[in-house]
């Protein structure tokens, strides 16, 4: 059987932010401390289809305050085909996160620019060694 791998739908599944410090985050130097966390999951849909699921979980801390926490689910349904199970894993884990990270860095940067808070560049992310650790 050929392999076949299409993108159906990627959308915005969850979005929290806070500024737990509020306004006194910004009277002092901003000199953050990022911390970027990040999680992958799956779950089988009907049709053959699949759900994955990025989660980016961002927290900023400076001045002795938490600047602010941002977590986003960035999701996709993607059909695929002809794999065996070790292929499909790896495509789901791998792959369909690699697409996904785009989507949720922008997220990011929209909330960020809400918040009045500086852009943040997250760096990229090897699911591959992620997977394979």
């Amino acid at each position: 059987m050929t392999q076949q791998f299409a993108i159906r739908q990627i959308y915005l599944k969850d979005l929290s932010f806070q500024a737990p410090s509020g306004a006194a985050i910004f009277t002092r130097e901003w000199q953050p401390e990022i911390k970027v966390d990040i999680k992958v999951a799956h779950e089988a849909l009907q049709g053959g289809l699949t759900e994955v699921v990025l989660t980016l979980s961002v927290v900023a801390r400076s001045g002795g305050g938490t600047a602010f926490m941002i977590e986003i689910m960035q999701a996709g349904i993607f059909q695929l085909a002809g794999y065996t199970p070790a292929q499909l894993d790896r495509e789901l884990m791998i792959k369909c996160p690699t697409i996904l990270l785009p989507y949720a860095r922008e997220s990011v940067d929209t909330v960020l620019m809400k918040g009045r808070f500086p852009a943040l560049i997250i760096d990229p992310i090897d699911f591959e060694a992620n997977y394979r650790g």
